[in-house]
């Protein structure tokens, strides 16, 4: 009897392919997903999103709740830590700085691929309220302002610097987020993600600006 997922060639790295696909939908996803919701946005049946569940919570990939909703497991939480680890321990500091000082979630986002991905993220210390902003969240270059700015690095004859980018509801509804580059081993930038509302734009640009020259010297 042949394996369903060897019957035909190249199926190994279509089964790899599915759980890859897998772990990126559960950790993207803005609402948690149950087996029925993976299985549906893979255009798989649900014994099939079943076994790729099964296997990635026997490796910590993913874990399951009591009530059937799938999260990232806490191995790749250990992987993610690795992931530009000099740059990480330089921003950590001086974001937590930021999010203090401006009572506002600060964040580090990255290029990958054709992505913005937030590689960390800090949230206000005794804040009341704060926006939270997971990391691997993930949108396109360009869209929202650290993918701007981030794409100013990138074609910065096509989309010319500016010293600060600024968009409201463009990313998740009803918040706005200011970054700023941050010269570092590839085009990156560091923002504050806040509820829409009227803010001193150029004292927060100051204060990420002063916060990412700080990192670069790190």
């Amino acid at each position: 009897m042949v394996p369903e997922d060897a019957a035909a060639p190249g199926a190994g790295s279509q089964t790899l392919s599915r759980g890859l696909a897998a772990l990126a939908l559960i950790g993207e996803s803005r609402t948690p997903l149950t087996i029925n919701d993976l299985a549906a946005r893979l255009g798989a049946n649900r014994s099939a999103a079943y076994r790729l569940v099964r296997t990635l919570e026997q490796h910590r990939f993913v874990q399951r709740s009591s009530s059937g909703e799938l999260t990232l497991g806490v191995r790749l939480a250990a992987f993610g830590q690795s992931v530009s680890r000099d740059l990480q321990a330089a921003a950590l500091p001086e974001l937590q700085c930021v999010a203090d000082e401006l009572q506002m979630t600060a964040f580090l986002v990255v290029f990958d691929g054709e992505e913005a991905v937030t590689l960390l993220s800090v949230e206000p210390r005794n804040a009341a309220m704060f926006v939270a902003q997971r990391p691997g969240r993930r949108h396109p270059v360009g869209h929202g302002s650290p993918g701007r700015v981030i794409q100013s690095l990138l074609s910065p004859e096509e989309h010319p610097p500016a010293r600060y980018e600024i968009t409201h509801d463009e990313v998740i509804p009803g918040l706005s987020a200011i970054a700023v580059p941050l010269r570092s081993d590839r085009p990156a930038s560091i923002a504050v993600l806040y509820a829409t509302r009227p803010v001193d734009v150029t004292r927060i640009a100051a204060e990420l600006e002063s916060a990412a020259a700080r990192i670069t010297a790190s």
